[in-house]
């Protein structure tokens, strides 16, 4: 995935987006979710938040 893709299209928060708030300590769907709101609207992004964050826990 690129850092510019959205991941969550209904508040707009991208990949990277997510990526940032990983580094900064929001390593689970739920942290993510309170540190950027992806997620929190509808929900069909949660899936691909729990894949981006399996990979980069990976690294």
């Amino acid at each position: 995935m690129d850092r510019d893709d959205i991941i969550c299209p209904c508040v707009d928060v991208t990949v990277g987006e997510i990526m940032d708030a990983y580094e900064e300590g929001a390593t689970t769907v739920d942290a993510v979710k309170d540190a950027t709101g992806a997620g929190s609207i509808c929900g069909a992004c949660l899936d691909n938040i729990e894949e981006l964050l399996t990979e980069l826990k990976s690294k």
